[in-house]
């Protein structure tokens, strides 16, 4: 068995591993806490300094490594294992990483509970104000273990430093659980009827007024309730130029979710947007689309200056990208950031070689798991 192509994904911390056999079983995430069941080959790129878990289904791999493992060190090992030529002399490295944060929110009967954000090398926890507290406490009811009930649902990944982006969610929970949202929750623990019917009805019309108002809170709390659609893209538009950057994430995120062409425009303002994050969500939400639309938009963000945003264009563009993007490809082949430089490096080769757009890695995924 050998590697075929090595292929990126979504996320700079994984890549994708196309081999010459495929395997006949049901899909398997290996890593320290199982390896022992895993292939011995499995077991061998687990073994790699720096390879935190293996995911194997069909004829490939997706590889996740810690996000300070260098992928300039780890490839040539991994190849190595396969029997293809690797530089010995390469020295192991240690770079800054992506700044991708993974965001929990602890939850009992839909009460936020405390905040976890990792960078799987550290963890930073924030517990919610005391109103947080009384209401689960409110909710809990005979027979009710919280402990053994409380859970933690994943969010959308962010970027930057664990205390900034533990601290942003912490805000915005705040911001979205008004007492009266609270109060709502625990009567609808408590079996009340009108409450069900009025959880039925959460979400709201959001107006432009909502969001001129004074407090930020306010503006956000409105603007969390919203079920995006067309039609609420003035609405979002005025988000877009909102002097907080949560809320300009959260609209962002939200065209990403009405997922037509109508909202390139918008997304191509966001890809613009001063903050890092906010300009990464909207390079997720060009690749959600996956308009060749999209592209000339996508070309400008290879010269932004966070690397984050310049490996997400040149992974949109593997995905996406046509003959018009060759020239803008070859002027940022050179780039600093090892990942960039290989995002850039396999879309054109994808596009030179003649290849069709594959779309989404992760929606190959899906579809040979569903095979």
């Amino acid at each position: 068995m050998h590697i075929r192509s090595i292929e990126p994904t979504p996320s700079p911390n994984t890549m994708k591993l196309n081999l010459s056999e495929a395997h006949d079983g049901a899909s398997t995430t290996y890593s320290e806490k199982n390896k022992d069941q895993a292939p011995s080959f499995i077991q061998a790129i687990l073994a790699v300094e720096g390879i935190k878990a293996v995911y194997h289904v069909g004829d490939f791999l997706a590889v996740d490594r810690f996000p300070k493992a260098d992928w300039k060190v780890v490839l040539p090992e991994i190849r190595a294992l396969f029997g293809e030529a690797s530089d010995q002399n390469q020295e192991a490295s240690v770079q800054e990483g992506f700044g991708e944060v993974r965001v929990q929110v602890q939850m009992f009967k839909g009460i936020p509970m405390q905040v976890k954000v990792t960078d799987d090398e550290r963890e930073v926890r924030r517990a919610l104000p005391d109103r947080f507290v009384q209401a689960i406490g409110h909710a809990e009811q005979e027979g009710d273990n919280v402990v053994l009930e409380r859970k933690w649902d994943d969010q959308a990944p962010r970027y930057g430093e664990l205390e900034h982006v533990a601290d942003e969610v912490t805000a915005e929970l705040e911001a979205a659980y008004s007492e009266t949202r609270l109060d709502s929750l625990v009567k609808l623990a408590q079996g009340e009827k009108e409450a069900a019917e009025a959880f039925a009805a959460r979400f709201k019309e959001v107006t432009r007024e909502m969001l001129q108002d004074p407090d930020w809170r306010n503006r956000y709390a409105s603007l969390e309730q919203m079920d995006p659609k067309e039609k609420d893209l003035p609405v979002l538009e005025l988000a877009l130029q909102d002097d907080k950057a949560s809320i300009r994430r959260l609209a962002t995120m939200y065209l990403g979710m009405i997922e037509t062409e109508s909202v390139l425009p918008l997304l191509e303002k966001a890809l613009n947007d001063p903050s890092v994050t906010v300009r990464r969500t909207a390079g997720d939400c060009m690749s959600d689309i996956g308009s060749e639309k999209g592209i000339p938009a996508m070309i400008a963000s290879l010269q932004d200056s966070s690397k984050i945003v310049r490996w997400r264009a040149a992974m949109f563009l593997y995905e996406v990208g046509t003959d018009e993007a060759i020239p803008a490809l070859q002027a940022a082949e050179d780039d600093p950031e090892f990942e960039v430089a290989l995002q850039v490096k396999m879309a054109l080769e994808r596009i030179q070689g003649g290849e069709e757009a594959k779309g989404s890695v992760w929606k190959q995924m899906t579809e040979a798991r569903n095979k």
